[in-house]
């Protein structure tokens, strides 16, 4: 997606446009998860993921949004030195959002295509069409000999 389709607008867009049912977020207290979650509509599922637990009113609040939560987290990326360091120089969105599709993808909550989302303080500043062809074991592994190499 394009600088300028970072919202929540353009994402809904986007999604529409491609036929895709699932969004996974970057979402440290779930907020800017439950509004994505309200702009796009019930027809596509939100996903926020977090390394830290949600409050029982925000976990309230998303169950009436048809959210699915993930709390607590593992952060696969985090822990490859090499890669995190990488993409952190992209951007930390760019880092955010890759690291929310693994773990999507390694709890099975993602199949085909989705979009990744991720931002800071501001809002949403990153959103990446994902595809789940590969594995997110062969994807680490091979970025990670790349990255060595």
């Amino acid at each position: 997606m394009t600088p300028e389709n970072v919202t929540t607008e353009g994402i809904k867009k986007t999604a529409e446009a491609k036929g895709i049912t699932k969004i996974v977020v970057a979402s440290r207290g779930g907020k800017s998860a439950m509004r994505l979650a309200e702009a796009v509509g019930k027809k596509i599922q939100v996903i926020s993921v977090s390394e830290f637990s949600y409050s029982a009113d925000i976990k309230k609040k998303m169950k009436k949004l048809k959210m699915a939560p993930v709390e607590n987290a593992d952060l696969v990326i985090q822990d490859h030195r090499e890669m995190n360091e990488t993409l952190l120089k992209f951007r930390p969105g760019v880092k955010a959002a890759l690291e929310v599709a693994a773990i999507a993808k390694q709890m099975e909550l993602v199949e085909g295509q989705f979009i990744a989302v991720a931002g800071g303080k501001k809002g949403i500043d990153t959103a990446m069409v994902m595809d789940t062809a590969r594995t997110v074991a062969e994807l680490v592994s091979d970025t990670v000999k790349q990255l060595t190499a």
